[in-house]
């Protein structure tokens, strides 16, 4: 698996796999989003030093993307191509893209997302408390 830095080229299928609607039923935020908007939202994304997107290939295939939002804790969270699901591939990429990032380490998972949950378990987050639906994971550097 390669992991890199995500370029404006990856913005459409961030998107595609951003609107699939199991993606949606699982984010905390669960409307399509217009491509106007996301574009804005990934141009900025990728010159903000507060953020960090990375995509994933295997062969050539883009695979998923993983987001760090850096802050007291680094948010992270992780959207798998729909194309690229029941492969096996989440965790590699999570932990692949889990060497790109420094100290404590947080995911906000909805309750009812036990792919997530497990996946984030798996790669050493701790679920700290559950508030509203949604669990949040620490990982500690």
């Amino acid at each position: 698996m390669i992991i890199r830095r995500a370029t404006l080229d990856d913005a459409l299928d961030v998107l595609i796999w951003r609107n699939d609607p199991l993606t949606r039923a699982m984010s905390r935020t669960q409307d399509e989003v217009e491509q106007e908007a996301h574009l804005a939202w990934f141009s900025r994304a990728l010159d903000d030093a507060a953020s960090t997107l990375l995509i994933g290939e295997v062969g050539g295939e883009k695979i998923g993307m993983v987001r760090f939002d850096h802050g007291a804790a680094t948010e992270v969270s992780i959207n798998i191509n729909p194309l690229c699901r029941g492969r096996g591939l989440g965790h590699e990429l999570l932990s692949e893209a889990l060497t790109w990032a420094t100290g404590d380490l947080l995911a906000v998972i909805k309750d009812e997302n036990l792919t997530s949950r497990r996946l984030f378990e798996r790669a050493g987050f701790e679920l700290q408390e559950t508030t509203d639906g949604l669990g949040r994971y620490l990982r500690r550097a």
